[in-house]
């Protein structure tokens, strides 16, 4: 950016003799609310590849995520499981180690926080060899981890009728809540991306709720299942979307709902991780 005083267009000096300053100006992101350090006290591996984590510690007492959908970010062991926890600072944009080294944080949505008692509980699903992935597999009972949030949920407005629930495995958590919030009057379909046709989500049961399930292609890159199955999904006039899942998918995602006409005012759009990127997978 720059900024310029009494001067030309062209950087000299105008006719009262004052030139043309520049000021670059750096953009900042506000930063995330600070980690909160706690342990993993409890795994409970609900199926093979599905693993319940509760995390708890005094920095947790306090914690709370009433709304449904909501997000946190789960800072993991740099090492792996097993090794100490090391905390990143802020930079202005992303948070970083002192070797510049992006940190392992995910995005996850919490499940049964209790404040008063600081413990919440999160649930990873097994796929690939993300460190999310590894670092759960390995059912890290007394880890140390740092929780940050919680990030915003989704309350849709009362009187919507309609909702489309959108994303892949790592958005399972947040449908599920959802679900199990949304009014019975509110009719749901649901269209999930999975990794192979033996995974089964696990989904609360709710009259009024139809779920599509697309198996991913093993070469296709992260949502591709996701966008052919939305191409063809049908979309009432005042349907409202919410969907989450890997970063560029969704915002693909979104750009394929105003083709077909649905307004940005009634689509929720969250990227939970972001493929190929150190730091930031599955």
């Amino acid at each position: 950016m720059c900024w310029c005083a009494d001067s030309r267009r062209d950087g000299g000096p105008s006719r009262h003799g004052r030139v043309c300053h520049h000021r670059s100006v750096d953009r900042l992101r506000r930063p995330p609310p600070d980690f909160r350090r706690a342990e993993v006290v409890a795994v409970d591996r609900r199926t093979p590849r599905l693993v319940r984590l509760t995390l708890a510690g005094d920095d947790l007492v306090g914690f709370d995520a009433p709304e449904p959908a909501a997000s946190l970010r789960l800072l993991l062991p740099r090492e792996g499981p097993g090794t100490p926890l090391e905390l990143p600072s802020w930079n202005g944009n992303e948070f970083r180690f002192a070797d510049d080294a992006r940190p392992p944080i995910r995005t996850l949505t919490p499940l049964s926080p209790d404040p008063e008692h600081g413990r919440v509980e999160v649930e990873v699903v097994l796929h690939g060899d993300g460190a999310l992935s590894r670092w759960a597999e390995a059912e890290p009972l007394g880890d140390e981890v740092a929780v940050s949030g919680p990030g915003r949920g989704f309350v849709p407005d009362p009187e919507v009728a309609r909702l489309l629930l959108v994303g892949d495995e790592s958005a399972v958590p947040a449908v599920g809540q959802l679900l199990e919030w949304l009014p019975p009057a509110v009719h749901v379909d649901v269209v999930l991306e999975v990794v192979d046709d033996d995974a089964e989500p696990s989904l609360p049961g709710r009259d009024g709720t139809e779920v599509v399930r697309c198996v991913a292609a093993p070469d296709d890159p992260p949502g591709a299942a996701m966008l052919a199955a939305m191409q063809e999904q049908p979309l009432i006039d005042d349907v409202v979307v919410w969907a989450a899942g890997e970063a560029a998918a969704v915002q693909k995602l979104r750009k394929l709902l105003g083709e077909r006409g649905v307004p940005r005012s009634r689509t929720v759009v969250r990227g939970y991780w972001k493929h190929g990127r150190a730091g930031a997978g599955s």
